[in-house]
């Protein structure tokens, strides 16, 4: 394996990586975000149905669903909104490494 020597090519590598690492991040994140909030969504259209069906007399085929919006809060949580804000700063570290190393490029 063979290891850069110059600086260029170290800032590249390192940018690469930590662009990477905060992409990966912030994609987990969306993810996970957008998962809870689909089940969220899904919960309450299953009790606006549920109640609808008890409002015109009929009868209830499934469960009222509560406390879905806890779940959807400790997704917010200070740890999940730290994870958010470190994979944007990998984000922005990656791309001004990788700014730096046009700088410092002999011409």
């Amino acid at each position: 394996m063979h290891l850069p020597a110059d600086i260029t090519a170290w800032l590249k590598l390192v940018g690469a990586l930590t662009t990477g690492a905060g992409s990966l991040l912030l994609a987990w994140r969306v993810k996970t975000i957008l998962q809870w909030v689909v089940h969220c969504l899904l919960a309450h259209e299953q009790s606006i149905i549920q109640l609808r069906r008890v409002a015109s007399g009929e009868t209830q085929t499934a469960p009222l669903i509560e406390g879905m919006m806890k779940h959807l809060l400790d997704i917010q949580s200070k740890l999940a909104f730290g994870l958010l804000i470190l994979g944007l700063l990998l984000l922005s570290a990656g791309m001004l490494l990788n700014a730096a190393t046009y700088l410092l490029q002999a011409p």
